[in-house]
């Protein structure tokens, strides 16, 4: 069954957007274009899905899970990943870091899928943020350079970039 999406508030809890996404699922091994695309519909109109993010929905959806995981901020997140990557899942710096998160294969497992790639990133900041008393600019820090170096320049370009998605 379909949840009448006509009916739903403007405030979506976690809870609920779990029920949306468990029938979109069962929507689509059903093979049902007409109800996916309801659900999908539904989902951007709530704000769950934006389409000025420049990631699948399928991404977005690990985003927010991932944020939501380990305490990140949605906007946060995304200001991260547009700083490290620009949304380009196939990133390679010039140091070796990879995909979205841009995480150091000396460090992390190489050949993470986008999904993986970022619910690590955002584990490796929830772990910077408790290492830092949930200092975020430290944490942001720590996250680029290894460690708090004092240096806020990376930080700085993070929460600038998170602005225009919060």
């Amino acid at each position: 069954m379909v949840p009448d999406v006509s009916k739903m508030g403007p405030e979506m809890t976690p809870e609920s957007v779990q029920l949306v996404l468990e029938v979109a699922e069962e929507a689509q091994v059903s093979e049902n274009p007409m109800e996916a695309e309801l659900i999908e519909s539904a989902l951007v109109e709530q704000g769950y899905f934006r389409e000025d993010v420049p990631l699948s929905f399928e991404i977005q959806d690990a985003l927010h899970t991932a944020c939501d995981a380990n305490g990140i901020p949605y906007h946060v997140a995304l200001g991260l990943i547009e700083t490290e990557s620009d949304f380009n899942p196939d990133a390679l710096s010039t140091s070796g870091c990879y995909g979205l998160a841009q995480l150091n294969p000396e460090y992390f497992p190489s050949g993470l899928s986008p999904t993986e790639n970022i619910t690590t990133g955002m584990e490796f900041l929830a772990y910077q943020l408790d290492r830092y008393d949930g200092d975020m600019e430290a944490a942001l820090t720590a996250y680029n350079a290894g460690h708090d170096t004092g240096a806020r320049g990376y930080a700085t370009a993070v929460l600038e970039a998170s602005k225009k998605w919060s």
